[in-house]
């Protein structure tokens, strides 16, 4: 598999993505410029700050990846907030503060769901929310004083300076055809490439990913640590919490998928790899809410379960928008997942994160 792949676009489509493609480039381009010569400024945090993000639109794992940064610097003894625009949300606060210990009421639809999933699994950090991430840092930094800030799809947000810029490219999608939206996936350039300080190629268990370490690193005009990291399945539970399996369970059996993510191809891949034969996905658009139609859908697939075998799973992203909501949700079970990056990916970490102590 190459890093670019073919456009999926037809040669009539293109007649018109081509155009927008570089109309759009020359405003990021721009865009670019106005911060090289100072026109636009970044504006640094007084808190170290590690910034997560992709050139690409589409899930390429960054929300886990912040999730296993701030598991690691609890190890490190370093004391960790993130901060996420909080995509999909509906309120209209622009600036919320939610650690799920402190008893805050929250949800998917005032955070966004990818905020609320990490509030939700990690209970002890405080996650900001809003626009401006300049201003959620300053908050951060009167209320937490913390020792670390975790910018979740930060990449392209260069507003906030980043003392470490961790680049993430899906090792089974790459770069798409390398072009620009919207006649490719690229948010940038690939120029953008050189201010990454450290690539992760994610999900490295669908994809070559020392393949793609080879061509990227041939790309670069500095030395650029490249690691793989996988994206593997922890854990299998029940929607409401009261049971839970073992992996193993899902050896031989039939499932069905539900789930509104960016890549629901490689969720089936994930449950074909744990031995279950998956005989339908139900894909939403990416933050698909679920309305009262979607649940009373739901609810009557679930209700038709024979037993209470895991027949129906979903990913954790969409059981924080589930949990709750479901007549039937004894019936519906999720499918955790964690980043498990190669050990010199984990060393490379733990080495930012103890000299953090040292400041």
């Amino acid at each position: 598999m190459s890093l670019l792949s073919t456009s999926p676009f037809s040669p009539l489509l293109g007649v018109v993505l081509i155009p927008l493609s570089l109309l759009y480039g020359a405003a990021v381009r721009l865009w670019l410029a106005l911060y090289r010569v100072g026109i636009l400024r970044s504006r640094r945090a007084a808190a170290p700050v590690i910034s997560v993000g992709n050139l690409t639109v589409g899930g390429s794992g960054k929300s886990p990846v912040v999730e296993y940064l701030l598991r690691e610097a609890k190890k490190a003894g370093v004391s960790a907030v993130s901060i996420s625009r909080g995509y999909g949300r509906k309120s209209r606060a622009g600036l919320l503060r939610v650690r799920m210990n402190d008893r805050v009421p929250a949800s998917p639809e005032v955070m966004g769901d990818e905020p609320y999933m990490l509030a939700w699994r990690n209970p002890a950090h405080a996650v900001y929310v809003g626009r401006n991430r300049v201003q959620a840092a300053r908050l951060a930094e009167a209320v937490d004083r913390p020792q670390l800030i975790v910018l979740d799809d930060g990449y392209q947000h260069l507003r906030l300076a980043r003392d470490l810029n961790v680049l993430l490219i899906d090792a089974e999608r790459g770069l798409g055809n390398g072009h620009l939206l919207p006649w490719g996936v690229l948010r940038e350039p690939l120029s953008a490439l050189e201010r990454a300080d450290v690539v992760l190629l994610t999900k490295s268990s669908l994809g070559e990913a020392e393949a793609q370490a080879r061509r990227l690193v041939a790309r670069q005009r500095r030395e650029l640590p490249v690691f793989s990291c996988d994206y593997r399945a922890s854990r299998l539970t029940r929607l409401d919490g009261k049971q839970a399996l073992p992996l193993s369970a899902l050896q031989g059996q039939a499932v069905s998928l539900i789930c509104a993510i960016a890549q629901p191809e490689g969720f089936s891949k994930v449950a074909q790899g744990l031995g279950a034969t998956v005989e339908g996905v139900h894909a939403f658009r990416d933050h698909h809410p679920y309305g009262p139609r979607d649940l009373a859908w739901l609810d009557g697939q679930l209700a038709a379960v024979n037993g209470n075998w895991p027949c129906w799973l979903t990913t954790d992203k969409d059981a924080v928008k589930l949990r709750g909501r479901l007549q039937q949700s004894e019936r519906l079970w999720v499918l955790e997942m964690e980043v498990i990056p190669e050990p010199a990916a984990a060393a490379f970490f733990f080495d930012f994160l103890s000299g953090l102590q040292l400041r």
